[in-house]
């Protein structure tokens, strides 16, 4: 069936639990390799993000481990929606290829930031970390959607907006609730954002299709103007 959203198709319960799968995997996929550079950084190093003071080489080590991470995840989740909704996301490889670039100058603000904020602080690296997580899964979301030339990009907005929010928050709960078992939340964050972002896109999405079956307008919708702007088109395409 043709991608004609809200029209068609019809967006499933289903789609929620598959896009959330799909999101957490790919997710753990990068949280692995993090883990495995991580821990390679450390054996041969001598230090770890437990240490009361980090090498610059673990350090180094460990930003390029995060840079990894999010490209992997973020490649990774978006196959995978991809697979999930092929009608919906035709242009796989230009979307993997600006979401690669897109993640490289993150990561490279990241990287600076750290090094100049941190001080090999535990706390602060991982703070731009998650921070940083939530940024590049943001970006590669509406990256996917900007490629495929869907016109309901502020609907992926609001859904991206609240995973977002309900991601910072989760994070906070277990920053507070981990205490001295701080480090947990790396490897915890990917799979818990995209799972967020796979969750919320699809229920935003479910809300609007039966608000506009009920309804019968598609507000949201790029190309839908409202009040005075409205009548300011109406008045150009005379």
């Amino acid at each position: 069936m043709a991608y004609n959203f809200p029209i068609s198709p019809d967006v499933r319960v289903s789609d929620i639990f598959f896009r959330t799968l799909a999101g957490f995997f790919g997710g753990a996929f990068g949280s692995l390799v993090l883990l495995i550079v991580v821990v390679l950084s450390g054996t041969f190093s001598g230090s770890s993000l437990n240490a009361a003071e980090m090498s610059p080489v673990f350090l180094f080590v460990s930003m390029a481990g995060l840079y990894l991470a999010m490209l992997i995840s973020s490649l990774s989740s978006l196959t995978f929606f991809y697979y999930c909704d092929r009608d919906r996301y035709p242009f796989l490889l230009s979307t993997l290829t600006h979401i690669f670039i897109l993640i490289t100058a993150i990561s490279l603000v990241a990287s600076v930031l750290i090094l100049l904020l941190s001080a090999k602080s535990l706390d602060r690296i991982i703070v731009i970390g998650v921070i940083s997580m939530g940024i590049c899964t943001i970006f590669s979301v509406l990256s996917m959607e900007i490629v495929a030339n869907h016109k309901h990009l502020l609907l992926t907005l609001y859904s991206s907006a609240m995973a977002l929010f309900w991601f910072f928050l989760l994070m906070l709960v277990l920053y507070f609730a981990l205490g001295s078992s701080i480090t947990f939340i790396f490897p915890l964050a990917l799979p818990l954002c995209w799972a967020s972002f796979g969750f919320w896109q699809v229920a935003f999405e479910m809300s609007y299709q039966w608000m506009y079956q009920l309804y019968g307008n598609d507000f949201l919708n790029a190309s839908t103007r409202i009040g005075s702007d409205y009548i300011k088109e109406q008045r150009m395409k005379k």
